[in-house]
């Protein structure tokens, strides 16, 4: 995998905020407690690497009524290699009770600077643990290249996430933050060898408000055809083959990393495919979790770089709580070339 100018990685990862898994009635406890319970989590999607390490030294709330702050600091620093909690898993990051009511925002701690040398002290490359939990946050690539991640002013305001966030008394309400990875990782010129810039691309849904995508790519599209040179998904590319997922307007082109020129859409979300080495004929297969119900049109790319007309994607209709399937069979290949 190659950071790269405007568009490292080229792929997307959702982290997850699971806020308030619990169950329970809408009035005070038996204590007269107006509380809630926090529980946040984090996922990702898929991408070309080995881990991705982000290193938590906390959790801010804005409560909506309130001027104060209320920081969950962590006695212990939590790093959590996001590439181990891949489609719908997520893993824990905090569990605690907080006060009842609506708050504005969510600021996730995280320790990611330049100069960290972050991924210097992890023991075991092999291991998908992250074993540097004191340097910072790192990203491993998958030919073992070790990068230090900076977030740009993130040791001061953290990465903030925006949205009015519910927590019922003695009840529950889950989030998930998406991030984009694709658009958010960059490698700029003078910083250095073995650092990474990342300027987070991250949105907050509600979990009661989503579902998930997941399907197959036909091995046909990793096998040169009939009057092609190479495959239409090259067994070493440039970029990793990744499915992409837009709204569904119905008019406009899909165009991935576009210049937001007008009569253009941006994928929404993203996903790695590769193979599944635990099935008995190998499939490639795609999961991309934490998607707003609704439509969306979907459609692979092997280079990062294509752009759709709209009657190239595959209409893919997202349900709350559900799974939809889209596969892409040999009848999505890309005609012969002409004679």
């Amino acid at each position: 995998m190659n950071i790269r100018e405007s568009r490292a990685i080229g792929m997307m990862m959702a982290v997850s905020l699971l806020f308030l898994a619990g169950c329970g009635g809408s009035g005070p406890d038996s204590n007269g407690n107006n509380k809630g319970v926090l529980n946040l989590s984090v996922s990702d999607a898929a991408i070309d690497a080995e881990k991705v390490c982000i290193k938590f030294d906390g959790v801010q709330l804005k409560k909506a009524d309130e001027s104060a702050l209320i920081d969950l600091d962590f006695d212990d620093p939590v790093v959590i290699n996001l590439l181990a909690n891949q489609g719908a898993v997520s893993e824990t990051l905090v569990s605690t009770e907080v006060d009842a009511g609506t708050y504005k925002w969510v600021r996730l701690k995280v320790d990611a600077i330049t100069g960290n040398g972050a991924g210097v002290g992890d023991s075991n490359f092999d291991n998908p643990v992250c074993t540097d939990t004191e340097n910072g946050s790192y990203l491993l690539t998958n030919v073992s290249e070790l990068f230090n991640i900076w977030i740009p002013s993130g040791d001061e305001t953290g990465l903030k996430l925006i949205k009015d966030i519910v927590i019922p008394v003695n009840s529950s309400g889950n989030y998930t933050a998406e991030w984009d990875l694709g658009m958010s990782f960059v490698g700029p010129p003078g910083l250095g060898t073995g650092e990474a810039i990342m300027k987070p691309v991250v949105k907050l849904v509600a979990n009661n408000e989503v579902g998930t995508l997941n399907g197959t790519v036909a091995s046909e599209f990793f096998v040169a055809q009939e009057g092609q040179e190479v495959a239409t998904c090259p067994a070493e590319p440039e970029f990793a083959p990744m499915v992409y997922v837009f709204d569904d307007d119905g008019n406009s082109e899909i165009a991935i990393n576009s210049d937001g020129s007008e009569g253009t859409r941006d994928p929404v979300a993203s996903g790695l495919v590769a193979q599944d080495m635990d099935a008995v004929d190998m499939p490639y297969v795609y999961e991309i979790g934490f998607l707003l119900a609704g439509n969306y049109e979907v459609a692979l790319s092997c280079d990062g770089q294509a752009t759709f007309n709209p009657e190239n994607g595959k209409v893919a209709p997202i349900a709350v709580g559900n799974v939809t399937v889209i596969d892409f069979t040999t009848d999505d290949l890309p005609p012969p070339p002409a004679e």
